[in-house]
């Protein structure tokens, strides 16, 4: 699919539906009219079910994710198969690292994300961030 515009979803976004009640993909198409293409790497669903096996007593976790992975199911989006080489690498890195590649490559490239540390990674690496402002509407930086 040729796209505009690639948006990389960070597992914190992703939930994002259910943890703030945002309607985070039709805000998408109405901040990027044209075409514009969803990227998750795999090792953010990995990061996202490694949580709730290590907290099973968190069912609203379980809940959140199930749902948030059901919606993104019916969206049209990219997955990368990758998984962490090092168990030292965080998954945030490894999405930077991916989205920086990609914006050499020519690519316009975006990391949606609400971690604000993930958001000054990009701030410092130049590529812009899609986050949630005041737990209502998107907002690009």
């Amino acid at each position: 699919m040729f796209a505009s515009s690639q948006i990389f979803l960070d597992a914190n976004f992703i939930l994002t539906p259910s943890t703030l009640r945002v309607d985070i993909y039709n805000q998408l198409e109405i901040n990027f009219p044209k075409t514009f293409e969803l990227v998750v790497l795999s090792a953010t669903f990995t990061e996202l079910e490694d949580k709730i096996r290590k907290y099973p007593r968190k069912t609203k976790l379980k809940q959140e994710y199930q749902l948030c992975r059901a919606i993104l199911e019916k969206q049209e989006y990219t997955l990368i198969q990758c998984e962490r080489q090092h168990l030292g690498i965080l998954v945030d890195d490894l999405l930077l690292e991916y989205a920086l590649n990609s914006s050499k490559e020519g690519n316009n490239v975006y990391i949606a994300t609400n971690d604000k540390e993930l958001r000054k990674k990009c701030r410092d690496n130049k590529i812009k961030v899609i986050f949630v402002r005041q737990n209502k509407f998107l907002e690009i930086e």
